[in-house]
């Protein structure tokens, strides 16, 4: 499994567990979590299957990413246009659960790249000897 694979699991699992939070602690705002992250979701999925194989185009990706940007500011209209009247508060509120909702991914990444998941790859750790040795070698200059 491609590790864009396990982030996005990563994130499906943050992203229930914020809706399941929203929606035992603010039950008005469970809607903002799951719509950012249904988005965020969704663009990844298009991004893994754009990019799958290697064989990407220059006009698709842009295309991708004008309909990613489009998509946030659609969001960000409706989430306004759906609470202007309901008052400042109620609309920060929204923001910021929406805002949890689309960081969904980049919360995915972060604790994928995490010690518990992201183990080191055994070619890539080389014996203290060694480094010590390069190192010692390394230092023949004046400076």
């Amino acid at each position: 499994m491609r590790d864009v694979h396990k982030i996005a699991l990563i994130g499906i699992v943050y992203a229930i567990v914020l809706s399941l939070v929203v929606l035992i602690f603010f039950t008005d705002y469970v809607l903002w979590a799951v719509l950012g992250s249904a988005v965020a979701l969704l663009n990844h999925g298009q991004m893994i299957r754009l990019t799958d194989k290697n064989r990407f185009r220059t006009d698709r990706l842009v295309l991708h990413l004008v309909q990613r940007y489009v998509l946030y500011f659609i969001i960000i209209a409706f989430v306004w246009f759906d609470t202007k009247e309901l008052g400042t508060p109620v609309m920060i509120r929204s923001y910021i659960v929406l805002l949890l909702g689309i960081f969904s991914l980049k919360v995915g990444v972060f604790i994928y790249w995490t010690p518990l998941f992201k183990k080191p790859k055994e070619e890539n750790i080389k014996p203290l000897e060694e480094e010590e040795e390069n190192d010692d070698q390394s230092n023949f200059g004046i400076l």
